[in-house]
């Protein structure tokens, strides 16, 4: 959808715990980072930076400029897992015609590293080497501010690679498995 300013704006159906709401995001400034939020009757405008892959840093100016690190990832059932406060949240988000997905790392051939949503440490590991795994099978459980949380695989496919052991801290974004999507043989 167009804008006035001629900018674009997203209208997003979003869910988190079960209850949805519509939220529409666009730019505050022009080629800025600042973009405006708008749900229900609320409104802010929040100042967004790519620390890495994964991680962002959001300001928000109207609360005193408060500051917030979250990570955020795509899980395999098309789920965001945005982490935020030691908190993993799963968030399910639309354009009111489709779901996002994330077919390209569900559905392609090849490796697909599966990586700690969060810095902890690596409590499970549920595979072994060679295994063959479903999309959304649990591969390894990492523990962050006394939670575990689970981390599935993006696709079906068979484990190529564990590469940390139980026990060891991980940081968000390191890779702890890799599974390789389709025919080994192609």
């Amino acid at each position: 959808m167009a804008t006035g300013s001629g900018r674009t704006a997203m209208r997003l159906s979003v869910e988190v715990d079960g209850q949805q709401r519509l939220v529409t995001v666009e730019p505050a400034t022009a080629g800025g980072s600042l973009v405006s939020v708008h749900w229900s009757d609320t409104t802010y405008e929040v100042d967004v930076s790519r620390l890495r892959p994964g991680r962002f840093s959001l300001i928000i100016p109207a609360t005193g400029h408060s500051s917030h690190e979250i990570s955020c990832y795509e899980a395999a059932s098309g789920e965001l897992v945005v982490g935020i406060g030691g908190r993993q949240v799963r968030v399910r988000v639309s354009d009111g015609r489709r779901r996002f997905r994330t077919p390209a790392v569900a559905q392609a051939k090849g490796d697909h590293a599966v990586v700690a949503p969060m810095p902890g440490r690596l409590v499970r590991v549920l595979v072994a080497v060679g295994e063959m795994v479903t999309a959304g099978q649990g591969l390894a459980v990492v523990e962050a501010m006394k939670m575990e949380n689970e981390v599935s695989s993006p696709s079906a496919g068979v484990v190529t690679e564990v590469r940390v052991a139980e026990g060891e801290p991980v940081e968000a974004g390191g890779v702890l498995v890799v599974v390789t999507a389709g025919d080994r043989n192609d």
